[in-house]
């Protein structure tokens, strides 16, 4: 994982020398476990006090070690991988939306939809119902029989005619994701109906789930990236499957998108403070969004809304 994210962050690198921007960049090895890194004694052997920015270390303890650290010189420090929600420091960037932004991101866009919002959750998903009964009390549960089912009429209550009726379906079992979605094909004759996930199941990738089930119900789903065919993605597979003799993994992009992001924001006028609180930017595969936390630092919210469209292919929600 981290060689990969290394290897695109030299890309960006080079991509950023080809376009002339004025970059020292210096690379250090961490050293880093989980609990522990020699990012402290890199910081005072080089006099990294003085950066314009850091990106890392990986572990969220480690860069909140190091955020810590430099917060009195205001070093900005980007999180790059991690999607932990940890300590808040001024200075500290997390790059990476979490998986409650990424929740919550999924109802912002169904309620922006003015849309019907029904949930069927397996009793093994309790995290995700005491989520929604927290802070989406405008969301149906949908009842079970004793065995955990979906009954039709069950869902078909809750429905409305003249909106857009979302169904969430929180569940890793194959029996009921077939269930609930066989119920929402046949309502679909009466009913504009929609499946939503809130985070990746690869429940979803087993054949016992046709792709043609997936799509009429236009599984949508919020994303860290999306699918990118433009031809600047293309020659960026290109020339790193050239470099490295394999096509590019999704720390490889992400690697080359956190330090191209950071790069560029550098390159500007302003601080990348100020960069950060005026423009959100897109780069191959991720977007960086960032907004200023209640108490201290920032954190991205770069949240794609996708979703399965009938040609098979997988689209940006608009």
């Amino acid at each position: 994982m981290t060689l990969d994210f290394y290897a695109g962050a030299l890309m960006a690198i080079d991509s950023a020398k080809v376009l002339g921007m004025n970059i020292d960049v210096e690379i250090y090895d961490s050293q880093e476990t989980k609990n522990s890194s020699n990012i402290i004694a890199i910081v005072e052997q080089n006099n990294l006090q003085s950066s314009d920015a850091i990106i890392g270390p990986f572990y969220q303890t480690n860069v909140e070690k190091l955020a810590e650290f430099l917060q009195t010189s205001k070093t900005p420090i980007i999180s790059p991988m991690s999607k932990d929600v940890g300590k808040k420091y001024s200075n500290l960037y997390q790059s990476m939306p979490s998986n409650e932004m990424l929740r919550s991101s999924m109802f912002d866009y169904m309620n922006e939809k003015n849309g019907n919002i029904v949930a069927v959750i397996d009793p093994k998903k309790g995290s995700v119902k005491q989520y929604i009964e927290s802070f989406q009390n405008n969301v149906k549960i949908v009842g079970l029989d004793e065995n955990s089912r979906v009954v039709a009429d069950s869902i078909k209550i809750y429905l409305v005619k003249d909106k857009l009726n979302f169904v969430v379906l929180a569940s890793e079992r194959t029996g009921m994701i077939l269930s609930t979605t066989n119920v929402m094909l046949n309502l679909q004759k009466e009913y504009q109906i929609q499946l939503v996930i809130l985070e990746a199941n690869e429940t979803f990738d087993f054949e016992e789930i046709a792709l043609t089930r997936l799509t009429s119900l236009k599984l949508t789903y919020p994303s860290l990236t999306k699918p990118n065919e433009t031809m600047e993605a293309n020659q960026f597979d290109a020339k790193y499957k050239k470099l490295n003799k394999i096509l590019p993994s999704q720390y490889a992009i992400r690697g080359f998108d956190v330090t191209f992001d950071t790069l560029l924001r550098l390159s500007q006028d302003r601080s990348f403070e100020q960069t950060v609180q005026s423009n959100a930017t897109q780069q191959i595969e991720n977007k960086f969004d960032y907004v200023q936390n209640s108490t201290a630092g920032y954190s991205n919210q770069g949240v794609y809304i996708l979703y399965y469209d009938i040609d098979f292919t997988i689209k940006e929600a608009q």
